[in-house]
């Protein structure tokens, strides 16, 4: 871990996504761990995608509705040597995108009783957890049709629902506070409700620019909120489709509620 460059900031914090200066209440930066998502849909009103419930007993996220993913593991990196094929993602090697799309499919596996091709993976995003947390975490988002075939189910363990939701869906029960969304995963599920089909969200992950998020946070007494790239206490990124919810507030120690600016 490195030393935080102010350790005694303000409870004001903006964050780094392109080399400006980051500040942060913590003595302590964890440093983020890589890791993958995996958004599976399959053909409904007009698409659903799979959505897991993390197990009330889990140190992170405990009790969300999340993608199915996780970390990168050090059996997920190719032999050196081994023939790749070329990297997606801008800022990766041939070698680290291979460990990311190997993690992200045996994730989905593990915790989801779908095998899927890493060649089948489109890359759609990249989150970062912010620097205040103490778990951290550099996650590639990436997109795959559901195989035919397949018996999705959730592991039991880590997990303890598995549903399938088209955006509309989920976007009401969350409204409905039938269930908790992470920032991430609202953003996303914002992003997919503008297409009418599985094809147009392929093209438009084809087409838009992949670009480094981390949220930005803020802490007063009375409110913890994260921000994102667009909102007015957070200067946007070049590339980066600002969405209708910039602000993020939590409620209860765990739910993050969107809000406009």
């Amino acid at each position: 871990m490195r030393q935080a460059q102010h350790p005694n900031a303000i409870p004001i914090l903006p964050f780094d996504h392109a080399g400006r200066l980051s500040y942060c209440l913590m003595t302590q930066i964890v440093e983020a761990r890589p890791a993958a998502t995996v958004i599976v849909l399959r053909e409904g009103d007009p698409f659903e995608f799979l959505l897991l419930r993390r197990n009330d007993t889990v140190a992170f996220m405990a009790g969300s509705y999340v993608f199915p993913g996780g970390r990168v593991d050090p059996a997920d990196h190719p032999e050196p040597g081994s023939v790749l094929p070329p990297h997606a993602f801008s800022d990766l090697s041939d070698a680290e995108e291979a460990a990311y799309r190997q993690a992200a499919v045996r994730e989905v596996m593990e915790e989801a009783n779908v095998a899927i091709a890493p060649a089948d993976l489109a890359p759609l995003a990249h989150w970062v957890t912010p620097e205040i947390e103490i778990r951290r975490y550099d996650t590639r988002f990436f997109l795959a049709r559901l195989p035919g075939g397949q018996d999705p189910r959730h592991d039991d363990g880590e997990m303890t629902a598995l549903e399938w939701m088209s955006p509309k869906a989920a976007i009401r029960k969350f409204e409905r506070r039938e269930l908790l969304l992470p920032p991430p995963t609202w953003t996303t599920i914002r992003q997919l409700e503008k297409w009418s089909s599985i094809d147009e969200v392929f093209v438009w992950a084809q087409q838009r620019t992949v670009v480094r998020v981390m949220p930005g946070f803020v802490k007063t007494e009375s409110v913890t909120m994260l921000t994102l790239p667009g909102d007015p206490l957070f200067p946007s990124i070049p590339g980066w489709e600002v969405p209708e919810e910039t602000r993020f507030v939590l409620e209860g120690g765990a739910r993050w509620q969107p809000l406009k600016p």
